[in-house]
Formats: C-alpha cells, structure tokens, sequence
C-alpha cells in the first residue's frame, strides 16, 4: 500500500498528526536508522502538519469582502 517516498527520516522539529484523532507529534529526536521510517496512529500512518496546512487552507471557505 505504500510507496517507497513514504518511508522518509523525521527530522527535529517536524509535526505530525493524525487524521483519526487529532494527535500530534512533535520530533525531538531525529530517527538515525538509515531506512526511513513512518509515524502511526490509529493504525493509520501519520501525516506531516505542513502538508495538512495546505489542504486545510485550499478548502477554507472565502469569506466575502463588505
């Protein structure tokens, strides 16, 4: 079900959440394993908060100007 690009190193700072319950996680310390590794909650692998932010945005109502 996953592609190889879903398997990236979290790097400190990063966030996290997950779609099923909200949770987020902050990285403190990086992953060293050399393989990437993914996120899971809920059984479902998480999403970076970046790209959460930008599909929010994109389907935000416009507010009309007065």
């Amino acid at each position: 079900m996953f592609l190889e690009g879903d398997f990236l190193a979290k790097k400190k700072g990063e966030q996290y959440k997950c779609d099923e319950c909200g949770l987020v996680v902050l990285v403190e310390t990086p992953c060293d394993c050399g393989e990437g590794c993914e996120l899971v909650c809920c059984d479902v692998p998480m999403k970076p908060v970046k790209a959460l932010a930008k599909t929010i945005a994109s389907k935000a109502p416009v507010k009309p100007k007065k």
